[in-house]
């Protein structure tokens, strides 16, 4: 049984060529597409290997993406939970996995020292050893945003439609003749300073979001 599965483009062979030395370097046993044999039923040997390989590395480029078989593949180790990504190109990542963390291989030249190694490493053998490799898209994201702080904004915004239902009765109230006008003037002025401060800190939740999600 291999412990790594690596999923890829035909494009990239000779990059992932590099990239599959270097692993059984380290003393990993592989399967990629070079073990598929004349004859053999490529679908049923794929998902079987995907199944009995504790880890399973896509490596993403722009030819990748557009494969429907990395795709597949893909999504086979991420239902399972045994997904560990690299970029080899900066291309976009498709949808879902530009969510997800990814390793940014695309300056990587073969040596098994240093980053992207290390972590890459890490993550491997923590997967072969059953471990939970912690994804850190809230603190150190090479992919997608973590879109951090939108539940603050969400208060905020019911914090606005709270206020705006208080005006509202208070205008029913004063058309009716039950508030008078100078209370009604006083409500409208406040109203509108806490409107103003609710319109302020959303804008500044939201900035910094958007800065954070560009780290």
């Amino acid at each position: 049984m291999a412990d790594v599965f690596v999923s890829y483009a035909r494009k990239n062979r000779p990059r992932v060529a590099e990239l599959t030395g270097a692993l059984e370097a380290g003393g990993y046993a592989l399967w990629w597409d070079p073990a598929l044999a004349a004859g053999e039923d490529y679908g049923m040997v794929i998902e079987r290997e995907i199944a009995a390989a504790p880890c399973v590395v896509v490596a993403w480029s722009a030819a990748a993406r557009q494969s429907l078989w990395v795709r597949a593949e893909a999504n086979e180790a991420l239902d399972a939970g045994k997904l560990v990504q690299l970029n080899l190109d900066e291309s976009k990542l498709p949808l879902p996995f530009t969510m997800l963390h990814f390793l940014d291989f695309s300056r990587w030249r073969g040596e098994r020292r240093g980053e992207p190694w290390s972590e890459f490493d890490r993550r491997v053998s923590g997967l072969l050893r059953g471990e939970v490799v912690e994804s850190p898209l809230a603190d150190a994201p090479a992919s997608g945003p973590a879109l951090q702080g939108m539940g603050r904004v969400a208060m905020l915004g019911w914090a606005a439609i709270a206020l705006a239902a208080l005006m509202a009765v208070a205008v029913i109230l004063a058309a009716g003749g039950r508030l008078s006008a100078s209370a009604f003037g006083g409500l409208t002025m406040a109203g509108l300073a806490i409107a103003a401060i609710l319109l302020a800190l959303a804008a500044f939740t939201l900035v910094r979001v958007g800065v954070s999600s560009r780290r």
